[in-house]
């Protein structure tokens, strides 16, 4: 499971060394947490695929965070509500998320699921915050989401990321409990994902 030093794949400064220091360190992880995590979202009848961010489109810059990203499609998982575990420098998350790739052609249809879910996410446990922007490393309590949902259908250039974060020395990090509180927050998640499929 992940550990404190794990952000330090983010110290390399340059995109090659990066690059090679997630796919040695972190990447493992992402597919050991993807034997677990699959099966519990394979309950739902459906079958699941796991898509490791590559960052093959980067050239010079090097990637600020990186993921696994869960979806009911082999080809690709941005064009639909999905699951994505990822690092930041400073923290670890797990979000059901709804990106901007859905837009415009799915937005007429989506929208009312995401208001639909409303109560739900208030529902949830106090631990659990929401992102606009999943290359942002950035967060918003759950008291923000009805703002978020309305801005989801006004900016193009706009998500609603819903889900958790484990902050850079966690006690739970490098701890047997982390897979645990992982999996029970994708657990949580589900019947939010099964209204917005």
């Amino acid at each position: 499971m992940f550990t404190n030093s794990d952000f330090d794949v983010f110290l390399a400064p340059d995109l090659e060394g990066r690059m090679e220091k997630i796919r040695a360190i972190i990447d493992p992880k992402f597919e050991a947490f993807a034997n677990k995590a699959l099966p519990i979202l394979q309950t739902d009848g459906q079958e699941w695929y796991a898509h490791v961010a590559k960052h093959r489109m980067r050239k010079t810059n090097a990637p600020d965070n990186t993921w696994v990203a869960f979806a009911p499609n082999k080809r690709g998982y941005k064009m639909m509500p999905h699951f994505e575990l990822g690092l930041w420098a400073d923290n670890l998350y797990l979000y059901l998320a709804v990106e901007e790739n859905m837009k415009p052609a799915q937005l007429a249809t989506i929208g009312p699921k995401l208001r639909e879910i409303t109560d739900l996410v208030a529902q949830l446990p106090n631990d659990f915050v929401l992102s606009q922007n999943h290359m942002v490393n950035e967060n918003q309590p759950l008291t923000a989401y009805e703002d978020l949902v309305e801005r989801y259908q006004q900016v193009k250039a706009s998500e609603v990321l819903i889900g958790i974060k484990i902050n850079q020395g966690d006690v739970r990090l490098g701890d047997a409990q982390l897979e645990v509180d992982l999996l029970a927050a994708l657990k949580t998640l589900l019947p939010l994902y099964q209204k917005l499929r």
